[in-house]
């Protein structure tokens, strides 16, 4: 906004008097001490009112409003303060530095000097409301029953406090552990899908059947009696394969192989019916499985995974 005669800036009207009295805080506690203090009030018709006694305030708009210029203009500063006088260094266009600093010592001693508890408005230490000028006899205002800092009497409210913060901070970290580990948890719609029920007959003999579980491929095959007795023939060999185990182990019913349809090596899906043993064969690097899916040649470390199963009945097959 512009500057015109009808609304000159804020701080040449400002609602409280810059005046100021710059000591130390020691000695303004001092001064306080040896001040002549109100009389005691012993009828609340003698209080102090709020307006008054306070020598840095202005009448008027002042009275209500805790502010040092009108915030509609932007407070501006046209000339220094006089120091001498206890003005205080204020406005946008002061330069603090320029205003503060004293040639005679460096300037981050002068801008110390400048810290807030340096200062008290002129008359402070008089007219400083006290507990005894504000509130009656009778009053209770807890000047006689508060128990001093360090006081024996204040260490049960301590441990209490000291108790009551630690359970809430307690509770609050195991909330926020608790969600962290609800959003590693998998979905429902996972665990759902983490349970499969295979129906076992129209799967014909000899068939190695496909289903899905967990986003992978399971083999189911029926064997045939000559791929059971070709798989048992070699379990006296078991203990030198890559993986050692019997036909016993991997099926848990001689004419069911239940197995994930993956290649241990790389993630390939084998072909059924292939190799060198006519049980699987991986065609990305040339891994052969026997009838029992076990590892028998080629690269893969492993033989083929088995899936948790177990049979609900004589047709029927659970996966998870």
């Amino acid at each position: 906004m512009r500057d015109n005669d009808e609304m000159a800036p804020s701080s040449e009207r400002p609602m409280y008097r810059n005046e100021f009295v710059q000591k130390s805080p020691k000695e303004h506690i001092k001064e306080f001490d040896a001040a002549t203090k109100l009389p005691a009030v012993h009828d609340t018709a003698d209080l102090v009112r709020s307006s008054a006694g306070d020598p840095h305030q202005y009448y008027g708009l002042g009275d209500w409003r805790y502010v040092h210029y009108d915030t509609i203009r932007e407070p501006t500063f046209p000339r220094k303060p006089d120091l001498s006088k206890g003005e205080l260094a204020s406005g946008a266009t002061v330069t603090r530095t320029d205003v503060w600093h004293d040639p005679n010592e460096p300037a981050i001693t002068s801008i110390a000097k400048f810290s807030p508890e340096n200062f008290r408005p002129v008359g402070w230490a008089e007219n400083a409301p006290m507990p005894t000028s504000t509130c009656p006899e009778g009053t209770l205002d807890f000047r006689y029953n508060r128990l001093p800092i360090g006081h024996a009497d204040r260490r049960p409210w301590v441990y209490f406090m000291t108790a009551a913060s630690g359970v809430v901070a307690a509770s609050l970290i195991r909330a926020i552990a608790g969600k962290l580990i609800l959003t590693l948890w998998p979905a429902k719609d996972v665990f759902a899908a983490g349970v499969v029920e295979v129906d076992l007959r129209p799967i014909r003999e000899g068939q190695n059947f496909v289903c899905k579980w967990r986003s992978k491929p399971v083999f189911i095959r029926k064997r045939t009696p000559e791929m059971i007795q070709s798989s048992k023939k070699d379990d006296c060999i078991a203990p030198s394969m890559r993986e050692p185990a019997t036909d016993a182990e991997r099926c848990k019913k001689p004419e069911w192989l239940i197995c994930i349809g993956v290649c241990t090596h790389l993630g390939c899906i084998p072909q059924p019916d292939a190799g060198n043993y006519g049980g699987y064969f991986c065609p990305c690097h040339g891994s052969h499985y026997d009838h029992s899916g076990r590892i028998r040649q080629g690269p893969a470390p492993k033989n083929l995974e088995l899936p948790p199963h177990q049979f609900m009945d004589e047709f029927t097959v659970k996966l998870g």
